[in-house]
């Protein structure tokens, strides 16, 4: 055994699951982005394989295996652990998600390592009791969160605006605001004058939940970083609204100082999409 060469091909195999799993908890097939972080990932995982073939030349492993198998070991466990990992975020996701993963890594192992070694009754006995176990806890999962609402991307936004901002009034000026999953603002850029009151109307025509969070350009770049660690805690806003698929919502903002303010979508990958957009604060003309 090679051992260098087999910690960089078990760097490589967990980084690219890594990356798999990232695509799924950024809303895989609904970005140009995750698209490609999981096309990275599943070749930084067959990279790694094919570097532990080469270092232990006495496994049998063939190259099938390495290559064609690894495909779906990566995808699968990618599957299986982003899908967890973001099941209170996407749950009508993840309750396919994690059980498809499951299966994946399951005939994936069983083909690299338990073929000819483990008896297909075996398998099928273990495999039909396991995955009704995750079956059965998925769908509960998706029962709960559905029943309960979930806390978005571990922040817990309080998307609920204060009663008295809700109230509307013939002279309150509308802004309309269309995203979709291309991971952009339509307008992207608009203005307002300092004491105006704006009723922003978030329209969400995409497959995957959006939000709007206001604020200078420096106060969101400082929420994404905290937004990116992972262990980020609990907190509340009045800055924003939250839309789900195929779903709207309003909020009322009147801008105190003139500026360049910002706003940003902070659902999982999407500001790093390029998700954000400006509003132009003019002095009042009074």
């Amino acid at each position: 055994m090679n051992f260098p060469i087999t910690h960089i091909a078990s760097l490589c195999k967990y980084t690219g699951i890594s990356f798999t799993a990232g695509a799924i908890t950024q809303g895989f097939f609904s970005g140009e982005r995750s698209f490609w972080t999981a096309i990275i990932g599943i070749t930084i995982y067959l990279i790694g394989g094919t570097l532990e073939k080469i270092s232990n030349p006495d496994q049998d492993h063939s190259w099938t295996n390495v290559l064609a198998v690894g495909i779906v070991a990566s995808i699968g466990l990618g599957f299986f652990t982003g899908g967890l990992q973001h099941f209170p975020d996407s749950p009508a996701r993840s309750s396919w998600v994690v059980p498809v993963g499951f299966v994946m890594s399951l005939m994936a192992m069983y083909w690299m390592d338990g073929k000819g070694k483990v008896q297909v009754k075996t398998l099928l006995v273990y495999g039909l009791i396991s995955l009704a176990v995750v079956l059965a806890a998925s769908l509960y999962a998706l029962s709960y969160f559905n029943e309960h609402g979930s806390e978005g991307h571990d922040h817990g936004h309080d998307h609920a605006p204060p009663k008295a901002e809700t109230v509307t009034t013939p002279s309150i000026r509308e802004v309309r605001i269309e995203v979709d999953d291309t991971m952009r603002f339509s307008p992207d850029t608009w203005q307002a004058q300092v004491g105006e009151s704006v009723r922003i109307v978030l329209v969400n025509k995409g497959k995957v939940d959006h939000e709007l969070v206001i604020g200078t350009e420096k106060e969101l770049i400082a929420h994404a970083k905290e937004m990116a660690n992972p262990n980020a805690h609990r907190h509340h806003h009045t800055n924003e609204l939250a839309a789900k698929a195929g779903q709207q919502s309003e909020l009322v903002w009147t801008f105190k100082e003139p500026g360049k303010y910002a706003m940003a979508c902070f659902e999982p990958g999407h500001y790093e999409a390029g998700m954000k957009g400006v509003i132009n604060v003019l002095p009042s003309k009074l």
